[in-house]
């Protein structure tokens, strides 16, 4: 899975490719060029809906998998560094996530912020009105900032489906049909005749045809990430 993050106004940023195997993706982003990352940590996140519109607020949260809700979420990745000559590269692994689930239904996108993730790591003697801990913002994005670079993983309404399978069963069709057989031949005596009453007897040939019937079995489409709430 190889894609291109570009700002809003079409400008390239970063290469990406994800690859999976051994049970894990191996997620690698390098820059192509300086002058549009500020030095310093930047957020990278894979977000759950594969759209790259406007500012990106179109991709959606942070991606979580089904059966998944806490923090880290599933597509909160290791930070982007961007050097001093704007420029940078990193090589993380993680088994938050697979393929299947980056291709749901509503897709997945990848996308590098303007600022830091704190990953939600805020020690309880922080308090936001009263209550220690990160609030519900940080919660959902990490407070990472506006969203810079944005590249489609899987486009929204994707999904990936298996071929139809196809059975076929045979059906038996038994035809009766009947066969008069003449009479056996009485002889007669030259001094007297005697009438002889014969019954036609019939005899049963039965013929088998198999006829085929095929039935279609289409599978369903998987389900797809569940979207948490938007953010960061």
């Amino acid at each position: 899975m190889n894609v291109v993050l570009k700002t809003s106004d079409g400008r390239p940023v970063a290469n990406a490719s994800i690859d999976f195997t051994d049970g894990y993706a191996t997620v690698t982003v390098e820059t192509t060029g300086g002058g549009i990352l500020a030095p310093g940590s930047h957020g990278m996140h894979i977000h759950s809906v594969g759209k790259c519109e406007g500012d990106f607020t179109s991709a959606g949260g942070h991606l979580q998998v089904a059966g998944h809700t806490g923090h880290p979420a599933s597509g909160d990745l290791t930070p982007l560094n961007i050097r001093g000559d704007g420029t940078g590269k990193v090589v993380a692994t993680t088994d938050a996530f697979t393929e299947a689930g980056l291709k749901g239904p509503e897709g997945s996108a990848l996308i590098i912020h303007q600022g830091p993730d704190n990953f939600a790591n805020i020690p309880p003697r922080y308090t936001h009105n009263g209550t220690p801990g990160p609030d519900a913002e940080t919660l959902a994005t990490g407070d990472a900032g506006g969203r810079v670079a944005c590249a489609v993983l899987a486009p929204a309404g994707s999904t990936s489906s298996a071929p139809p399978s196809t059975s076929t069963s045979t059906a038996t069709v038994t035809e009766t049909t009947g066969v008069p057989v003449a009479p056996p031949v009485t002889s007669s005596s030259a001094t007297s005749t005697s009438p002889t009453s014969t019954t036609p007897s019939t005899t049963t040939t039965t013929t088998s045809t198999t006829v085929p019937t095929t039935t279609t079995t289409i599978p369903t489409s998987p389900v797809g990430p569940v979207n948490p709430m938007p953010g960061g």
